[in-house]
């Protein structure tokens, strides 16, 4: 299944209800998750960056992907968020293969 990261950043009133009532939120990530057929490898948070924190997940398509971040922002809890499609090392040398094939597009001097 293709691999994803979605960066995020929670709303101030997230943050106020997590210090009030900890939760743990890989568990609703994972539900969401499993729901769209797709598998959590982890949530990660990063405090004091440009995103408070990450998921890296695993979907069966982009499309699939995307429905799971605009379900996830529709809840109101997220003020900011970025989904990235990730690339294994066996996939960048496939397209680096392939690349490889495509005719020059660099710019002709005239002679």
């Amino acid at each position: 299944m293709p691999l994803f990261l979605a960066q995020f950043a929670y709303s101030p009133a997230a943050w106020a209800i997590f210090v009030k009532a900890p939760q743990d939120r890989a568990a609703a990530s994972e539900a969401l998750l499993k729901h769209f057929g797709g598998n959590l490898i982890g949530l990660y948070y990063t405090p004091g960056a440009e995103y408070d924190g990450f998921a890296l997940f695993e979907a069966p398509d982009e499309a699939t992907a995307a429905a799971i971040e605009i379900a996830d922002v529709a809840a109101g809890h997220l003020s900011r968020n970025r989904l990235t499609r990730v690339f294994s090392s066996e996939e960048t040398s496939g397209m680096l293969l392939q690349a490889a094939t495509a005719p020059s597009m660099a710019p002709k001097n005239p002679a």
